[in-house]
């Protein structure tokens, strides 16, 4: 009900019905005053989206504190007491993914991405460093298993190339600091030996070859090309066709499949594109995967559904109807679950106070606990089946519902990484 004066006229102002009471028989508009302030403009706002007036508190305790009982309410009939689920799933998804996408902004993940990236790139060995590495690879080829143990051989073979190769060519007390870079040069002088003595036996490992491969095209790009990673691999050509002419010097052993040839001429063509600019990529493609959570959930809903209503088939009495609406609320649970262990983390981070951080990381817990346990508390009110079989379901459909998402996020990622 609105909180404005009710006219003194009984005549509806939107059909012209005359009216007994409050609101017109007719239409059903509430006979008020017409003239509004800004303030009932917010009112108004807030109690059509939540019905503030007690709905959605209301609504909200029955959804947290007894899982499964809103949806049996829906299919009873008992409806008006609650708020309508839909208008719930809208109103909860939307306040939560406004504060996610507020708390995780593309551009501050894109910068910590870059920086954890160039300093991984910084790494460097010495030769101690190698020579302490290999006699770690060593030990664990003698205690693995024989499923392992090649992984280990290859490793060791490719770090005792490295070592042979640096003191070749500084010497058995060289003081020089290595790079990936400079390794995979060494690496790569040692497949020119193996050529010209004919001795192919070495550079038949994975690890060997993928090295080789990586200086050589390096070496064949520009030297002023930045590094440019995509989909996992990084791009060092500036132009398709620099790409094509490195990839007809090599020997067809070390060419590219099909697929990385794919991803790497489309990565390509996007780092000409952002002129070379790894950030701003990772911003696009980062701000595309979060506007795709929205419709990956969307898509799942349904999807979830149809499960329970095969799950449930003996059921009869369960509609899809049925299953949609119980889906939607365990949705609106989650959203609200979600968003109460996001705004205790950035209570956690705006202050200092160790008591606090102890009381939050409780209630964090506490939570996750309850979010894990709360689809299987929710089926056992709305189907009311026994223990035993409500907790296999729920273990069969938590597992189907991983995969299914999983599927829909990789889809979703490759559109969003071919679409920047």
């Amino acid at each position: 009900m609105s909180h404005l004066k009710e006219r003194k006229e009984k005549t509806c102002l939107n059909c012209q019905t005359e009216i007994i009471g409050r609101y017109c028989h007719v239409c059903g508009q509430e006979n008020l005053e017409p003239k509004e302030t800004v303030w009932h403009l917010v009112q108004h706002f807030f109690n059509d989206i939540t019905h503030f007036d007690g709905k959605f508190f209301a609504t909200l305790k029955y959804l947290l504190k007894k899982p499964g009982f809103l949806s049996l309410e829906y299919m009873r009939g008992r409806r008006m007491a609650y708020l309508n689920p839909v208008r719930m799933y809208v109103f909860t998804s939307a306040i939560f993914f406004i504060v996610l996408f507020s708390m995780s902004r593309p551009e501050k993940m894109a910068r910590v991405m870059k920086e954890d990236q160039e300093e991984t790139q910084k790494t460097t060995h010495s030769l101690a460093d190698l020579r302490t590495d290999s006699a770690r690879l060593q030990k664990k080829l003698a205690a693995a298993d024989e499923e392992d143990k090649d992984d280990y051989r290859e490793s060791l073979e490719k770090r005792n190339i490295e070592i042979a190769g640096i003191k070749k060519k500084y010497g058995d007390t060289a003081k020089q600091i290595f790079s990936n870079k400079g390794l995979d040069s060494i690496l790569a002088a040692a497949y020119g030996d193996s050529l010209s003595r004919s001795n192919l036996s070495f550079v038949q490992s994975k690890k060997f070859r993928k090295a080789i491969r990586t200086y050589s095209k390096a070496s064949a790009a520009s030297a002023t090309t930045e590094n440019f990673n995509f989909l996992g691999v990084d791009i060092d050509y500036n132009t398709v066709g620099e790409y094509d002419s490195a990839e007809k010097t090599l020997p067809d052993s070390l060419r590219d499949g099909w697929l990385r040839r794919f991803i790497v001429r489309h990565g390509t063509v996007v780092k000409q594109e952002f002129e070379e600019n790894q950030q701003l990529f990772t911003e696009h493609l980062l701000e595309n995967i979060f506007h795709s959570f929205p419709k990956i959930l969307w898509i799942s809903l349904p999807i979830f559904a149809l499960i329970m209503n095969i799950l449930y088939y003996r059921h009869k009495q369960y509609y899809y109807v049925n299953h949609g609406i119980f889906a939607i609320h365990v949705y609106c649970a989650t959203f609200i679950q979600l968003f109460l262990y996001m705004m205790l983390y950035a209570l956690r981070n705006a202050t200092t106070a160790q008591w606090l951080h102890i009381v939050i990381d409780l209630a964090n817990f506490a939570i996750f606990l309850w979010m894990l346990i709360y689809l299987y508390k929710a089926m056992r009110g709305f189907y009311g089946q026994g223990r035993g079989k409500t907790f296999l379901k729920y273990f069969f459909i938590c597992s189907l519902m991983f995969v299914i998402n999983l599927v829909l996020l990789s889809t979703f990622l490759l559109i969003s990484v071919f679409s920047v």
